[in-house]
């Protein structure tokens, strides 16, 4: 028996000469890793590999087998058509990034998370369709803490620090893992901020890398699993 999802594509590897093995998040059940039999067969017609690329969103059909850590995609087809997101460098580098930021980030909570979901897929048509924004995924980062349990609690705008283990601003300075000024003032400006404020936001490269690592680290702080993506020095060169 079979069942039907919408659902975005995390992360695949190659299996075997002609099949995938992705990581998908689905709008009903959360994460669930799926196997795609024949999908690299140049006689392949049944559908595209690039339905998998990272961040595609697909709808597929799928069956799960009793005690089966995989389930198998039987069919699918795309649920949006992006236009720019894997074609543009910059855009495809963000997005491969997030994939595998996503794809740790969501075993730790793997249940059913429709609302994130909804946001992800906002998120990712206005990317599609928004010039060369280079603060997309700070963004997303700081946003997704939000579904994840740990957004940043600023107590009062004039606090000096913001303590990375406890989540918090403060006026006494952490004895480690905190964020100052001049990134401090920056990371508040990603806070409430809507997609097309980003337009105005200006930062430098070395600023922007800067907070992008102090975010990772406190991901790292709050979540048991979490591993920093490989993909993140590469990612850091697109900029230069």
């Amino acid at each position: 028996m079979s069942n039907q999802s919408k659902a975005i594509v995390l992360h695949s590897i190659k299996y075997g000469e002609t099949s995938l093995i992705v990581n998908c998040f689905l709008y009903d059940i959360g994460i669930k890793s799926f196997i795609i039999k024949g999908v690299l067969n140049p006689k392949n017609k049944k559908f595209s590999k690039s339905y998998f690329l990272p961040l595609s969103i697909v709808y597929i059909d799928y069956s799960l087998k009793n005690n089966k850590d995989l389930g198998y995609i039987i069919d699918a087809k795309p649920a949006q058509i992006f236009t720019s997101l894997h074609v543009d460098l910059f855009k495809s580098s963000t997005v491969i990034f997030i994939g595998e930021l996503l794809n740790s980030v969501l075993k730790e909570s793997p249940s059913t998370n429709k609302k994130l979901f909804e946001y992800l897929e906002h998120a990712l048509l206005w990317f599609d369709k928004s010039t060369k924004e280079v603060n997309f995924h700070l963004k997303v980062l700081v946003d997704l803490t939000k579904f994840i349990g740990f957004y940043p609690n600023i107590k009062e705008e004039s606090h000096k620090f913001f303590d990375l283990g406890l989540g918090i601003s403060t006026n006494v300075r952490p004895i480690k893992n905190y964020i100052k000024e001049p990134e401090l003032k920056k990371f508040k400006e990603f806070l409430g901020t809507t997609f097309e404020d980003l337009n105005n936001m200006k930062i430098d490269n070395l600023l922007r890398a800067k907070i992008l690592g102090l975010l990772i680290d406190y991901y790292s702080l709050h979540l048991q699993v979490f591993k920093s993506p490989k993909s993140i020095n590469i990612f850091n060169e697109v900029f230069k």
